[in-house]
């Protein structure tokens, strides 16, 4: 029997370390209207060395609009095929997306060559042989979350979305379906979240009215989903095109909540003092990488 006070020889039931050993992996939710920009600012991040490779996963087809960020990469002599996408179709593939994660990026963290070939070769078709450099990826983008949850919601009803008759009437989902949802995205986001790759989450844009006829902008998500996301990542940022005088168009990244322009913005971020304003004009993933370093 151990004496008072011992400590157990068994496996330590936590691990601690050093808080400046702590990489700060940034996780991210950008959300606005169609049209705003989301997918190119998230997109921006294969020009940040330190950022790629970049898995950009797309559930709603809004790859089409990398064609910009590929023509931006061929000018800056920069390789757009940094850039792998994920077309999904269902929750369950979003989910087999981070079961692979996870063996990737303990492969990359260990260093292990031979099996991020293997697994590349397994989603690509491209013998593992063939492989020279393995991407490694650092950057997740899901684009959108808008988009997942209703995959969600899918999933949850029974519905395939690839096989459904468009004149077929689904079922109507239910108060505990919704609750079901609200904690299988949860789930999700914090998954994702808490993996060491740098975590960017699109959404659309919701608009509500409150009974004082004040505007409330926040992402697209259903009840109290759209709090409950916002609060489980470190920056949330509305983004809007404007014209200003002179007719200048600018992407507007709104990274402090509050009011502007009558309507209240849901916005936070985690950049303290170095963020210097609320916004950041014409946005880019650089800037928002070198605001989170130390």
């Amino acid at each position: 029997m151990p004496e008072p006070g011992a400590i157990p020889k068994a496996a330590p039931l936590f691990r601690m370390r050093p808080v400046a050993e702590v990489y700060d992996w940034q996780n991210i939710l950008i959300y606005g209207d169609y049209g705003a920009g989301k997918t190119y600012l998230a997109a921006t991040s294969v020009l940040v060395p330190e950022m790629c490779d970049i898995l950009y996963i797309s559930l709603e087809g809004g790859e089409k609009a990398l064609k910009e960020i590929v023509r931006l990469c061929r000018q800056r002599d920069v390789d757009p095929n940094k850039i792998m996408v994920v077309p999904v179709e269902s929750y369950k593939q979003y989910s087999y997306i981070y079961e692979y994660l996870k063996i990737h990026v303990k492969a990359r963290d260990n260093g292990d060559l031979d099996t991020l070939r293997k697994l590349e070769s397994q989603v690509t078709g491209v013998p593992a042989a063939d492989i020279k450099e393995p991407r490694q990826f650092r950057t997740v983008v899901s684009d959108s979350l808008t988009e997942a949850q209703k995959y969600c919601m899918y999933q949850i009803l029974g519905i395939d979305p690839s096989s459904q008759k468009i004149d077929d009437e689904p079922d109507q989902a239910q108060f505990q379906d919704w609750g079901k949802s609200r904690e299988m995205i949860q789930f999700l986001v914090r998954r994702y979240r808490d993996m060491p790759v740098h975590s960017i989450f699109v959404a659309g844009q919701d608009i509500e009215q409150d009974a004082r006829k004040q505007f409330h902008y926040n992402p697209m998500l259903p009840g109290k989903l759209s709090n409950d996301v916002r609060g489980l990542v470190d920056t949330v940022g509305y983004l809007t095109k404007l014209t200003l005088e002179g007719g200048k168009i600018v992407r507007r990244l709104i990274l402090e909540g509050g009011m502007y322009g009558g309507a209240h913005i849901a916005a936070k971020h985690r950049y303290g003092t170095k963020l210097k304003g609320l916004y950041i004009d014409d946005a880019d993933m650089q800037t928002l990488y070198d605001l989170g370093l130390e």
